[in-house]
């Protein structure tokens, strides 16, 4: 998992709108640390990571709202949309490699297997009757597709959060909030 950075300069005895401000800038920046993860459809581990972050992220606008701009929440309904795009990757993902271990004769075959499912699954997995390998390739095959069709709404709605600059529009409402205290 994404793993979150501690946040620097936290003061206690500042308004509770100082510090949510850092807070959220952080988790912007983290964010967009993984953004590599929009244009590579097979980088299935920064997707994971880049969930994390859009999940880290919204959660603390939400968290917060009472004490940041108002502007702030007019990203939420993207964050939320690029949560549920991401977390649908990862089902996907999961699905796919609990299909290729069992179709799978060796575990060791499939790498990164280990990764995304327990031992115990994995091993519940080994030896999959014959008659049920091509019924498992074709879903197999549909879910490939799906996944991809998945990643391509993803990537087209990440292009377009960019090209409105939304990052630096949530960067730009977050500081000079702060520099008006």
């Amino acid at each position: 998992m994404a793993k979150a950075e501690p946040i620097k300069d936290l003061d206690p005895c500042a308004p509770a709108a100082h510090n949510a401000r850092l807070i959220a800038l952080q988790r912007l920046e983290e964010l967009y640390h993984w953004s590599q993860a929009a244009t590579n459809p097979q980088d299935v581990e920064s997707q994971h990571h880049l969930r994390i972050a859009v999940k880290r992220l919204r959660y603390t606008l939400e968290l917060f709202q009472a004490v940041l701009p108002e502007a702030c929440l007019a990203v939420l309904p993207e964050l939320e949309q690029l949560q549920e795009e991401l977390g649908r990757l990862h089902d996907h993902d999961v699905l796919l490699a609990l299909i290729k271990v069992a179709l799978t004769e060796q575990q060791r075959s499939f790498e990164g297997a280990e990764a995304l499912l327990s031992l115990s699954l994995l091993k519940a997995l080994q030896g999959t009757p014959l008659p049920l390998r091509a019924g498992l390739r074709h879903l197999l095959w549909r879910l490939q597709r799906e996944r991809a069709a998945h990643f391509q709404a993803f990537s087209q709605h990440w292009q377009a959060l960019e090209a409105r600059r939304v990052r630096q529009e949530l960067r730009a409402i977050l500081q000079s909030q702060e520099s008006a205290l």
